[in-house]
């Protein structure tokens, strides 16, 4: 389906069961935080800009049989999504590449993503013929980086960058990289796709990832 424009965003922690990390240690930072979200949009984060997903399906190989093409060889494809927020707040931002907090307002550019900081993304968009129809785009978890940053002088124009983060999809088990969701096929249920995007929460003392 044909998409119009881009709405807003999810992003959560997910622990190595892929369930939601709430708390202190969730992508808030909050010991009061129950829900383990964080919405993407223009009240939070001055909105979207784009969601650029990059090898959704692998190339495909010829195998020959008696001088012909007789089949096709399918290689899973290296799922990536490029988010491009106008301004994300810098504590979420570190949060989700995983950047340790030195407690000062400070975070550690070690050079290497911290493989165990594991974001859930959930994009929603439109029908590209009827904006009333959301289309959503879920992953169930990726590592998340930004391999590098621009800072230009102002001249008669002001140079102002957004932040635009790589996430490196993981699959969960059978279930793949993640799903489409379509609000106007026959059976969707908002509540059930939130649940399978982004499960029910953990405890934060089971965490993993760094803050």
């Amino acid at each position: 389906m044909a998409t119009l424009g881009i709405k807003r965003a999810w992003v959560a922690r997910v622990d190595s069961n892929f369930k939601v990390i709430t708390g202190v240690d969730g992508i808030n930072g909050d010991v009061n935080d129950k829900d383990g979200k964080f919405l993407i949009d223009e009240s939070t984060s001055y909105g979207l800009a784009s969601a650029n997903m990059t090898n959704l399906q692998g190339a495909l190989s010829d195998i020959y049989g008696s001088n012909k093409i007789v089949y096709k060889s399918a290689a899973k494809g290296n799922v990536q999504t490029v988010l491009t927020v106008n301004h994300l707040p810098a504590e979420i931002k570190q949060r989700m590449i995983g950047n340790q907090s030195d407690g000062k307002g400070g975070y550690g550019i070690t050079g290497k993503s911290n493989s165990n900081n594991r974001i859930a993304l959930l994009v929603e968009s439109a029908d590209a013929f009827d904006e009333t129809q959301p289309v959503y785009v879920g992953f169930y978890a990726a590592v998340v980086t930004e391999p590098s940053q621009n800072m230009a002088t102002n001249d008669a124009a002001e140079k102002r960058t957004t932040d635009a983060l790589t996430f490196g999809h993981i699959e969960r088990g059978d279930d793949g990289f993640g799903k489409y969701y379509f609000s106007e096929a026959q059976g969707f249920d908002k509540d059930k796709m939130f649940g399978e995007i982004f499960p029910a929460t953990a405890s934060s003392a089971t965490v993993v990832p760094s803050k």
